[in-house]
């Protein structure tokens, strides 16, 4: 091991105090010097060698230095963060949005006060972990990380820690690998896959579309292979001659595409709320996956040509015999294909739809609207007078104070003859209704219940400890007095835990509002926080959009679902209305001797119209038991989830039955009105 570094991070919020005014940013890291070489973070300016002068310095980045300090050098400048005074002695360039570490300021931990976890203490000769902290470890070449990782746990008994053993991770694998629960950021690679797979299937549909236009203009191309032929041209000429048309195509639509995404791209970066650039496509990655992209639909679109230079007979082509093959069985297979990528992305995008809808108004176990919370710093004071003085306006329902809300929860136990981890929350008598939260067994919290210690436990853990046969003394807590109605703290990706209410205040503040008039009473809670703390902002959110924005990425995937979703619509369409153009031209003489022995208009509809009927109920057949086991798996993240009922497919089914006769409608419609003299009067 070359070098070692502890990285502690904090993405949210957090005070920093500059000339005796609060500000707050978001972005906290604790670590050492050796963060700056392990990943070669080199200072834009410093003033000393290494960017912590010493263990009281701090470390800014680029963009935030700008936003705190203007124009003013902040070098040797101090600011404040939590009680803690450290010194700027370096700045550094912005982290990268995608990197899985983030941050703003960065303090040396070598400075016990700036470090954001207690490292424990001694107790018999053992040390007790309060809480752990990441580590990032250089490693020279060559060396396995695993065996390093049982070597590390095969000492750790040296040490007598509490800690049972240490998990190394390779640092690339950070940002993708969900399983391991740190303060990282991270992205989703099952979302990568859904979208890769999803884009794959519109790219195939273009292709299929392709497929479709070369395989009904067989006619016209054996025409003009036997004229090619005729003349002199071998099989590498006609190959050469159809890969570049294909090429030529391919060189058009890459324009198109290039414009098109250079004009949506800021709609784009919006609604995903990200920063993507058109630049990034120059990637030597990017261009090399291109370039597959490109050889795959080479590939894909010469294969008809190909088959048909091999089945080609001069002979055939001289009597006139070329090309009546009767009806394409491909066609009609490429076109069921379609319809059934068509039908899995509209099932999908009900279903994404369906749950989003599920996990925002189902029944958290407390009312979320009109419930506001305040988050005060801990050095702050005169919590209880706060909350006093917003209970004398009128439309302030209730109050309460308490540490730890739904939502945020940071206290929480765990113990190695437990089956669970559990939470708590402590919390005033004005907690569970103020919250909307209902007892189901005992009382709620009387004053004198702060010098008995007394505790209220959700159904959630009245349950873990019946399973483990652990008695409730064994949980440290005091004396319960009654059972809350189980309440979701957490998204619904996650199962209810066992949470205990215990007695007490804290300074999350909690406010029930009432509706009529929400901006006069907004400017009031302001009014009174300024007079309060003059020098520091206020930080609320509304419950309700604080646990809506738990499913943003559910959101972006119900953005990115409907735009694939139309669009492969379009594609289908387009195919379609190419292939019942085709079959109206192929059976033209078929339809003009139908209507001269009497055939009416519907009659004609009905048999141009019926094979795409029957193409759709096998595409449906094809694409459900797809689309339901897709969705299936994406639904197991969600610990609560809704149910795929059939209905959805059936609507998906129709809306494609719909969708496709109303492409070809149109075009059957006019071959069916035709005059069958222009189709008959050549013979």
């Amino acid at each position: 091991i070359e070098k070692v570094c502890p990285v502690e991070s904090n993405s949210s919020s957090f005070p920093v105090v500059l000339n005796q005014k609060t500000v707050y940013v978001e972005g906290l890291i604790s670590t050492t010097n050796n963060f700056f070489e392990i990943f070669s973070v080199l200072p834009i300016v410093s003033i000393s060698e290494k960017p912590f002068k010493d263990i009281n310095s701090a470390v800014i980045t680029e963009t935030e230095a700008k936003r705190l300090f203007g124009d003013e050098d902040p070098l040797g400048k101090t600011i404040e963060i939590y009680s803690n005074q450290s010194v700027i002695s370096a700045i550094i360039p912005d982290f990268k949005a995608n990197s899985s570490i983030q941050g703003k300021i960065l303090r040396n931990s070598e400075n016990k006060n700036f470090r954001m976890s207690n490292v424990g203490e001694f107790v018999e000769n053992e040390m007790i972990i309060y809480s752990t902290s990441d580590h990032y470890l250089l490693l020279e070449n060559n060396q396995d990380y695993l065996d390093i990782e049982q070597r590390l746990n095969a000492s750790l008994s040296d040490y007598k820690l509490s800690v049972d053993s240490v998990f190394l991770q390779p640092q690339k694998s950070i940002y993708l690998d969900t399983s391991v629960s740190d303060h990282n950021t991270h992205g989703s690679i099952g979302y990568i896959r859904i979208l890769s797979v999803t884009g794959f299937m519109i790219l195939l549909l273009s292709v299929v579309n392709y497929l479709n236009y070369i395989i009904s203009s067989q006619i016209k191309k054996h025409k003009e292979i036997g004229i090619k032929k005729t003349i002199g041209a071998k099989l590498t000429h006609l190959l050469i001659y159809y890969t570049a048309d294909i090429l030529l195509w391919i060189i058009i639509s890459l324009v198109i595409s290039l414009a098109i995404l250079y004009l949506t791209l800021p709609l784009f970066n919006s609604v995903f709320q990200i920063n993507l650039q058109v630049k990034e496509l120059m990637d030597i990655r990017f261009v090399a996956f291109g370039l597959v992209v490109i050889l795959f639909i080479i590939i894909s679109s010469l294969l008809p040509y190909l088959i048909m230079l091999s089945k080609f007979q001069i002979l055939n082509f001289l009597n006139g015999n070329f090309g009546k093959t009767g009806k394409s069985r491909a066609g009609s297979v490429l076109t069921i294909f379609q319809l059934a990528i068509s039908i899995i992305l509209i099932s999908g995008l009900f279903i994404v739809q369906k749950q989003i809808s599920f996990v925002k108004y189902r029944d958290l176990g407390f009312r979320d609207s009109n419930l506001l919370y305040i988050n005060m710093q801990y050095d702050s004071n005169g919590y209880e007078s706060l909350k006093n003085e917003f209970l004398k306006n009128p439309a302030i329902e209730q109050a309460t104070l308490s540490t730890g809300v739904p939502g945020l929860i940071s206290f929480r136990r765990l113990n190695p003859n437990w089956k669970y981890t559990y939470y708590q929350i402590d919390a005033d008598e004005t907690f569970l209704s103020t919250m909307g939260m209902k007892l189901v067994e005992g009382r709620n919290f009387i004053p004198s219940d702060g010098s008995r210690n007394a505790c209220i436990l959700n159904e959630a853990a009245v349950s873990a400890i019946e399973t483990d046969n652990i008695e409730l003394k064994d949980l440290q807590v005091g004396e319960v007095v009654g059972v809350v109605k189980n309440f979701n703290f957490e998204s619904l990706h996650q199962n209810i835990q066992p949470v205990v209410l215990r007695m007490g205040t804290g300074r999350n503040l909690s406010l029930r509002i009432a509706t009529e008039n929400l901006p006069a009473v907004m400017d009031y809670i302001n009014k009174v926080w300024a007079d309060f703390y003059p020098n520091e902002p206020m930080q609320y959110k509304f419950y309700d959009t604080w646990f809506d924005s738990m499913y943003k990425k559910e959101e972006q995937m119900s953005y990115a679902s409907m735009i694939f979703s139309i669009v492969a619509i379009i594609i289908t369409c387009l195919g379609l209305l190419g292939k019942v153009i085709q079959d109206s031209l192929t059976r033209t003489k078929e339809i003009g001797i139908r209507k001269v022995n009497g055939a009416n208009v519907s009659e004609i509809l009905a048999l141009l119209n019926k094979d795409f009927i029957k193409w759709v109920a096998i595409a449906f057949i094809i694409a459900v038991p797809i689309a339901w086991y897709a969705m299936q798996k994406w639904l197991e993240n969600f610990a609560y989830k809704t149910n795929l009922s059939w209905w959805i497919f059936a609507l998906a089914g129709v809306l494609a039955l719909g969708i496709a006769l109303l492409t070809v409608s149109w075009q059957s419609w006019r071959a069916a009105t035709r005059n069958p003299v222009e189709a008959l009067r050549y013979e």
